[in-house]
């Protein structure tokens, strides 16, 4: 997930760290957002 939530926000975290696993965050860079990636997908450019 983005850095803009916390690990407890995430749905599901128990459940992957209780398996072991990790939750980790990311910081946001400005432009890369599925949204952004979507409508170039869909033709709307940049």
């Amino acid at each position: 997930k983005g850095g803009d939530y916390t690990r407890e926000q995430v749905v599901g975290h128990e459940i992957v760290e209780a398996a072991g696993g990790t939750v980790v965050l990311v910081d946001i860079l400005q432009g890369f957002s599925t949204t952004a990636l979507v409508h170039r997908a869909r033709g709307g450019g940049k």
